[in-house]
């Protein structure tokens, strides 16, 4: 098992070529060994190779895993009998990056041996992260999120879910060799049909668990990261550990006095959401983040923060 080496995953636009760039800066002052693995798009993959120069960082076409055509064949095949076919093929590149990150890490793990980190393309990292234990997955959670919907389709998949758990929709989540075991195992037993290509199998269990739960249209109602992370902790005693991080209201990137403060503060990250249609969203990539709206966004969250904590904290306990 190769201790030393921390890989991450990430699927990403060109737009977000220059948080890549912040966020690798971070890893490499924070880990000493890293390898990045960025899926991107096929016409894209010479932009982000004179981008990201880098000798540790592999660019990878999209097209290798699955192209975005033959997804949405399946998708077509699967949703003949649902009544929001039309709304849903709307978001389906959203699911599309979803199935790129499960199967790629599938693949690589198998292949390679070894653990990886999905990381989400929009995140900078703050602080240092203890991601494995031994070899082990650490798991986290967010006290932030908490969406139903994904929550449906993953008891769909899994037949159950833990008695109390927090969401792990944290923009990253670690995954070791066993955990890779435990989700095909969990997945077998869900859908064991044999395909050519896991990606296309990936592809098969999403959409079907999807139209299979879900009789209304609810715009997000799969999650890579809930999958995931429900399967490391379905008959696990262990506690999630909450992640302070900075997402909502933020209209600019942190200076580096605020990045300080945050930090201090117990944030792990920071995540730009520079292409979600808000107000504060739209060009926050080329300003800074305003003092007035940084204080009030990490007072507000800082107090629900560790309130929320102390309750998870409880409620762990009376679960277990």
């Amino acid at each position: 098992m190769k201790d030393d080496i921390l890989n991450i995953c990430q699927v990403s636009l060109s737009r977000d070529i220059p948080i890549i760039k912040s966020n690798y800066n971070n890893f490499s002052k924070i880990y000493e060994n890293l390898k990045f693995y960025i899926i991107c798009q096929s016409k894209d993959v010479s932009l982000f190779k004179k981008k990201l120069p880098n000798t540790n960082i592999y660019i990878l076409n999209e097209e290798e895993i699955l192209s975005f055509d033959k997804f949405k064949k399946i998708f077509l095949e699967l949703s003949k009998d649902i009544n929001y076919k039309v709304e849903f093929e709307e978001r389906l590149s959203w699911y599309y990056q979803q199935m790129l990150k499960i199967s790629f890490v599938i693949d690589f793990v198998e292949k390679k041996k070894d653990k990886i980190v999905i990381w989400d393309a929009d995140t900078v990292i703050l602080r240092k992260i203890k991601f494995f234990n031994n070899g082990s997955s650490n798991s986290f959670g967010t006290l932030f999120e908490f969406h139903k919907a994904y929550y449906a389709t993953v008891r769909k998949i899994f037949g159950t879910l833990p008695s109390y758990f927090i969401s792990s929709l944290i923009q990253f989540i670690p995954i070791s060799i066993e955990d890779v075991e435990i989700l095909k195992e969990r997945f077998r037993n869900y859908n064991n049909r044999n395909f050519t290509r896991i990606s296309e199998w990936i592809s098969n269990i999403i959409f079907n668990s999807i139209f299979q739960e879900h009789e209304i249209y609810n715009g997000s109602m799969f999650s890579e990261y809930e999958t995931i992370g429900l399967s490391n902790i379905i008959g696990n005693k262990k506690i999630q550990s909450p992640i302070f991080a900075l997402r909502f209201g933020l209209d600019g990137i942190l200076t580096e006095t605020q990045k300080i403060i945050s930090k201090f503060l117990g944030v792990y990250h920071v995540t730009y959401e520079h292409a979600h249609p808000q107000e504060n969203s739209k060009g926050m990539l080329e300003r800074k983040q305003s003092w007035i709206g940084f204080l009030k966004i990490i007072i507000k969250d800082s107090i629900k923060f560790y309130l929320r904590y102390l309750k998870h904290l409880f409620l762990h306990l009376k679960t277990h």
